[in-house]
């Protein structure tokens, strides 16, 4: 009877009676939280898509003329174009990835596979993170007076891209040291265990599990460079008429060219159709590289998976 009786209350609890009131309560400001994060985030994508559309749509018809990409700029009258710029783009980011990428690895090796924990780490990767924040313009002016003024570099894509190395190794060598950090201990104990020494462990091992994060790092790196334009404004150049050759040269990288045309560009009648579309293809460029970037990593994680699978 008694049985029964509890049975039928457990029953008619469960099928019935309300939620406590305190779940009730959970329950929505779960919801409201849900609500307000996905408004949030509608929201910046929705800006970020109007500044995307908004430069496209100024712009993208010049940006993929091949007379406006492969043309030599023009001072003084209309119809110029922007290769100069592209090319100082790339080699000013080619420059700064071949200083800064092999430094910013080798000190995420050491921070995370061979130094102990203490002080003085705790200390460097605080003033790696403090680094980050600093506003590029900073550098940009410690630059100039250490490699353009100082060193004597002049407006060079040298002085440039050691003034971008300084501004970009905290990113390089966090990024790198995660994606270090992130590879499970179980293959570091493995590889030791099997007679390993620790450098052959993190040259086999750990090193190339952590490439897509490196390049992950590196392509972040990349992006930055193509797209800053305080820091090379006084290291740089911001309008050059024919190709750069030497690191030791004069660049006009495509920001700051952007920049100048819209500050200082009157004189150039079609002022607006030059900035409006190498802005566009500034943005292409930026886009491709971050598509390439997931379609290596993502070709690197399958080829990795293939070899595991017929090991």
């Amino acid at each position: 009877m008694n049985g029964t009786r509890v049975e039928a209350l457990s029953a008619g609890y469960a099928g019935g009676r309300p939620a406590p009131r305190h779940e009730t309560k959970s329950k929505m400001q779960d919801s409201v939280a849900t609500i307000v994060v996905w408004s949030l985030a509608m929201l910046g994508l929705s800006a970020l898509g109007v500044i995307i559309v908004a430069i496209l749509w100024r712009g993208l018809a010049t940006a993929l003329n091949p007379a406006f990409i492969f043309g030599e700029p023009q001072a003084m009258k209309a119809g110029g174009g922007i290769w100069p710029m592209i090319v100082s783009s790339f080699y000013l980011a080619a420059l700064t990835i071949v200083i800064s990428l092999p430094i910013g690895v080798g000190a995420a090796i050491y921070m995370a596979e061979f130094a102990k924990e203490g002080k003085i780490t705790k200390l460097v990767r605080f003033g790696a993170d403090s680094l980050s924040t600093v506003p590029s313009i900073v550098y940009g002016i410690f630059g100039m007076m250490l490699f353009v003024v100082y060193f004597g570099f002049g407006y060079s894509l040298i002085a440039g891209a050691l003034t971008l190395t300084i501004l970009n190794l905290p990113t390089v060598m966090r990024t790198s040291e995660e994606a270090l950090k992130a590879v499970p201990d179980s293959y570091r104990e493995a590889s030791m265990g099997l007679g390993a020494n620790r450098w052959y462990t993190v040259k086999k091992v750990i090193l190339p599990c952590a490439v897509p994060g490196i390049t992950t790092g590196a392509i972040l790196t990349i992006g930055r460079i193509i797209g800053e334009s305080a820091a090379i404004i006084y290291t740089v150049g911001i309008f050059v008429k024919k190709i750069p050759l030497s690191p030791l040269a004069p660049g006009a990288p495509m920001s700051a060219n952007i920049w100048h045309m819209y500050t200082e560009g009157a004189l150039v009648p079609d002022w607006l159709r030059v900035a409006s579309g190498e802005a566009a293809f500034l943005l292409l460029v930026v886009l491709a590289l971050n598509l390439l970037a997931r379609l290596v990593s993502w070709l690197y994680r399958r080829k990795t998976r293939t070899s595991d699978r017929f090991a």
